[in-house]
């Protein structure tokens, strides 16, 4: 089960990955709203946190959005605005001096598009290659107690690649606890997401996922499908979208409890919900559930939430909650698994 995790994570890398050559400007300038200037190269936007870094940096500065002034660079970048509008082209910010001026300036002199800056969501460098536009995290929790011998551990990792209107995301998650001699129970979870944004509303995508829990008896559960959805609200803090669509499962459970496989087709329905805030806290939530076309009564639902508390620079503690429930198991199982962890985290 784990070469499974393994393989498929390396296999989305070698995919998506490939080298770009472009020119590098190292003098984009940017100035706060209280005077001072930094010159240097500009990393991108994301999260209200604007990027960059000069040659005397050892590590890029965070800065926040609101608080910028003025922008200016001569290097093209892919811009997203929160009502789902991609650009990719030149860009550069006026002061403004009230919040109904429409100072984000995108393209060329004599043919450019104006927004106002809160309507700036993201701002992708094309200069890099594959690995500086990837975004992501990594949390590990551990813990143990002394009475029983008991420990349990925690490993959530998250990536996204993004490149014009097309996203890539995969994550993996590994829950373990056990006594050194007594029982141990496990769980794990692979999922692949793809998203192309069609319309500043709507988007079409597509998900692969790999599930295994010792708590439900199931070996491993393959599901594969294809999505539609909306975004019904989204600004530079915060987004929420529905999904709908149809997904293909393959399921696999211990042959001790009973028929051991069985292959169902589920509909699909589900909303994301994703907030965060400059220097503070994140929080991204999504509910799924699959209502079973081929075993009348049955609903599976899937949730998972984060929250992660920074700490300093890209360190943070994180909250994580999965809730895997399943109304109706062709087998004798348990219904529900639920979970709860702390970790110390990483964000890139």
């Amino acid at each position: 089960m784990t070469n499974k995790y393994v393989w498929a994570g390396i296999l989305f890398l070698t995919v998506v990955c490939g080298p770009t050559t472009f020119a590098k400007h190292t003098d984009d300038l940017v100035v706060l709203k209280n005077g001072d200037r930094m010159t240097g190269e500009i990393k991108g936007l994301q999260r209200g946190e604007l990027k960059i870094k000069a040659d005397y940096m050892a590590e890029a500065v965070r800065l926040d959005w609101t608080r910028i002034e003025r922008l200016e660079s001569k290097s093209t970048f892919i811009i997203g605005l929160v009502d789902g509008k991609l650009f990719t082209s030149l860009m550069r910010l006026l002061p403004g001096n009230s919040d109904d001026v429409a100072n984000f300036v995108i393209g060329l002199s004599g043919k450019t598009v104006r927004v106002h800056q809160s309507d700036v969501l993201r701002i992708i460098p094309i200069e890099p290659g594959f690995w500086r536009r990837l975004e992501g995290s990594i949390d590990f929790g551990l813990s143990y107690t002394s009475g029983n011998d008991q420990y349990q551990t925690q490993l959530d990792a998250t990536a996204t690649y993004r490149t014009g209107a097309h996203s890539f995301t995969t994550s993996i998650e590994s829950a373990f606890s056990g006594q050194p001699e007594g029982d141990s129970t496990s769980r794990k979870q692979f999922t692949f997401d793809y998203r192309k944004q069609m319309t500043p509303r709507f988007f079409v995508g597509g998900l692969f996922d790999l599930l295994q829990s010792d708590q439900q008896s199931l070996k491993l559960r393959t599901s594969a499908g294809g999505l539609v959805g909306v975004n019904l609200h989204q600004t530079d803090r915060s987004r929420l979208s529905i999904f709908s669509g149809l997904v293909g499962t393959r399921e696999n459970y211990s042959a001790s409890i009973g028929t051991p496989k069985s292959t169902n087709a589920d509909a699909l329905a589900g909303l994301e919900y994703t907030t965060f805030r400059f220097k503070t806290t994140d929080i991204t939530s999504r509910l799924s559930l699959f209502p079973s076309l081929t075993t009348p009564g049955r609903m599976r639902l899937l949730a998972n939430s984060d929250m992660q508390i920074k700490i300093v620079k890209d360190l943070y503690w994180g909250f994580h909650l999965y809730e895997n429930f399943d109304s109706k198991p062709p087998v004798r199982a348990d219904k529900n698994d639920f979970g709860l962890s702390t970790s110390l985290g990483w964000k890139f």
